[in-house]
């Protein structure tokens, strides 16, 4: 019980900056944390069912290790580090390959129809495809920002223009809300 508490005092610093970390009980006793507050169902980072939920179709739980080694390929082909990659695809779109933006991205990693068109993905929704795109994408914008991630996953949610004209992470909250989430994941994945 001492090391449960010690695990929940640090995710709770970890997590108090930005957003907030729940933590609960399965029917087996385990302890899971979480940032969502209905996420009674599922895993610590919130992408596998701890056990078979009752879920609507449009709820449905994606498995968080099914796209590891298109991210492997992926990473070590553009030289970005996993977990970032696998950290931004769980931001996106919590591991759902047919995810879909009012916005219009599309796929694990949300491409943007610009960014669909100029790396050349003829289905954005083929995992592969999307994670070798995604993360094409996001090793040009970690260059253009020279390495600060901070600013290149701003980049990857509002738009590299909006950052370079606000010099950082622009003052929007969802953008500020994204690079906090994306970093929390991260860390996560560097450990795991």
């Amino acid at each position: 019980m001492r090391v449960g508490w010690m695990v929940f005092l640090v995710l709770m610093v970890w997590g108090s900056a930005d957003a907030e970390i729940y933590m609960y009980r399965d029917t087996s006793g385990q302890i899971h944390f979480t940032d969502s507050p209905n996420a009674r169902h599922i895993d610590i980072m919130g992408a596998r069912p701890l056990e078979k939920p009752k879920v609507a179709p449009s709820e449905r739980v994606w498995s968080s290790t099914a796209y590891d080694a298109f991210i492997v390929q992926a990473a070590e082909r553009y030289n970005v580090p996993f977990a970032l990659v696998k950290a931004v695809i769980h931001a996106e779109s919590g591991f759902n390959p047919r995810a879909l933006s009012a916005k219009g991205a599309k796929g694990l990693m949300q491409l943007m129809p610009v960014n669909i068109s100029f790396y050349k993905i003829k289905d954005p929704y083929d995992p592969l495809e999307n994670i070798m795109g995604g993360s094409a994408y996001l090793k040009r914008l970690l260059t253009d920002f020279q390495g600060n991630t901070k600013m290149a996953l701003a980049a990857y949610n509002a738009g590299p223009t909006k950052v370079k004209h606000h010099n950082g992470i622009p003052p929007i909250a969802e953008t500020r809300a994204y690079v906090a989430k994306v970093e929390r994941f991260n860390k996560y994945y560097s450990v795991n």
